[in-house]
């Protein structure tokens, strides 16, 4: 199994290919589209933050790039590429916009690629706190606390029948020894599986066979992968310009969902202090 990256936005590549685009003022919008994933079912919809009114792709938030997905009731996007695997590790970002006293089946990973011989599921809840369960030992769930209505970061480690492990927003947990092995894995599906109430919007998602992913770095707007006037500039473009310039990184960081001036003054304490190292302050 290959590295899958997908943060939304097709331009002819192959699924799994590390996505990349340009846009200019005065350009229309990027199409978004989910064509990189091996399929999408219900009410799933990829778009690009900036879409202006004569554009047929909506406005959706997103983490990092230009395009982000959003799912309004029940569907998801899956993908095949696991193929038999015994081991995923996968980060995404998830916004949360479930209705009061919801939860959702966020991602999920199945032994066959019609949804059966489930593995494991993640679950999300209005209040913010996301569990990952291994669904051959369901009595041994990891869980960690995520934002009740931002941006969290969720990265998985399932290995069958040895360990599971949660990390929320640089907050880990693992379970080692979980036994009861429950078979390979041949497709993962994130969105909302279940068809809970609500809104939830997805990015940067990554899968890996073994090694870990990690937290994208916020306020690097530029996607330069350091913090310095060049992200002050493309953040102030993407704020003033109202549709015509959005940032290429990650700009929206305090994570609310918008990117908007506090961003901007968020991106300035970071260089501030000295921090404008992604590396060593990635959060």
């Amino acid at each position: 199994m290959t590295n899958a990256k997908f943060n939304f936005l097709n331009r002819t590549l192959a699924a799994g290919a590390v996505l990349a685009g340009a846009m200019l003022a005065g350009q229309s919008a990027v199409a978004c589209t989910l064509d990189n994933w091996s399929s999408s079912s219900g009410a799933v919809t990829a778009g690009d933050p900036e879409a202006p009114p004569a554009s047929s792709d909506p406005a959706i938030a997103r983490y990092s790039g230009f395009c982000g997905m959003q799912v309004t009731s029940q569907g998801w996007v899956q993908d095949n590429n696991p193929g038999g695997i015994n081991r995923i590790v996968a980060r995404f970002y998830v916004l949360n916009d479930l209705s009061a006293g919801q939860d959702a089946v966020i991602y999920a990973g199945y032994g066959d690629q019609a949804g059966g011989g489930e593995r494991f599921t993640v679950t999300l809840d209005d209040s913010g706190d996301i569990t990952l369960v291994d669904s051959a030992n369901p009595g041994t769930p990891v869980e960690q606390t995520g934002s009740a209505a931002g941006w969290s970061s969720v990265e998985i480690d399932w290995a069958e029948g040895d360990s599971i492990s949660l990390s929320v927003n640089g907050q880990s947990e693992t379970v080692q020894n979980i036994g009861s092995a429950s078979g390979s894995l041949s497709s993962v599906r994130l969105g909302n599986i279940d068809g809970a109430t609500g809104i939830l919007n997805f990015d940067a998602y990554e899968s890996r066979r073994s090694t870990a992913v990690g937290r994208l770095c916020r306020g690097d707007a530029d996607g330069s992968g350091t913090r310095d006037i060049s992200d002050l500039q493309d953040l102030f473009a993407e704020i003033q310009s109202l549709g015509g310039t959005p940032a290429a990184g990650t700009p929206d960081v305090n994570e609310d969902g918008v990117v908007s001036l506090p961003d901007l003054q968020a991106t300035f304490n970071f260089i501030q202090a000295l921090q404008g190292d992604c590396g060593a302050f990635p959060g």
